[in-house]
This record gives structure tokens, C-alpha cells and sequence, in this order.
């Protein structure tokens, strides 16, 4: 597995559950924080684009390994 592959693992596992509690969106207009009672649909989402690049990246991996 590379690094990237243990990233995304991680981020599914732990940082996408702890926007649960709250977090802060940054731009480039400045900060906003997303409440704790408003960030399901947002972390659903979130998770899902996630998942969908951990596949991505794991087929891409499997590809490359010799037979």
C-alpha cells in the first residue's frame, strides 16, 4: 500500500468522523464553522468522495503490481 492509500484510510477512519463534532471551512473569503448538529449531510458526503478515491486508488495500485 502507498502512502496516499494510508492517508485516504486514515481520513475515512478518523478525521471524517471528527468533523462530527464541529469543524471550519476555510476560504479564500474567509472562515465559517459548520455547527456539530449541522454536519451529517456534509460528512456523508465527504466520506462517500473519500471511499470513492480510496477504490480508485487501490485498483490503481492492484494494476501496477507485477503478476
Amino acid at each position: 500500500m502507498s502512502n496516499y492509500t494510508d492517508d485516504l484510510r486514515y481520513t475515512i477512519a478518523k478525521r471524517i468522523p471528527d468533523m462530527n463534532r464541529g469543524f471550519k471551512i476555510c476560504t479564500n473569503y474567509g472562515d465559517f464553522f459548520i455547527e456539530e448538529n449541522e454536519t451529517e449531510p456534509i460528512t456523508k458526503l465527504v466520506r462517500k468522495a473519500f471511499e470513492k478515491h480510496l477504490k480508485i486508488a487501490m485498483a490503481a495500485e492492484s494494476n501496477r503490481r507485477p503478476s
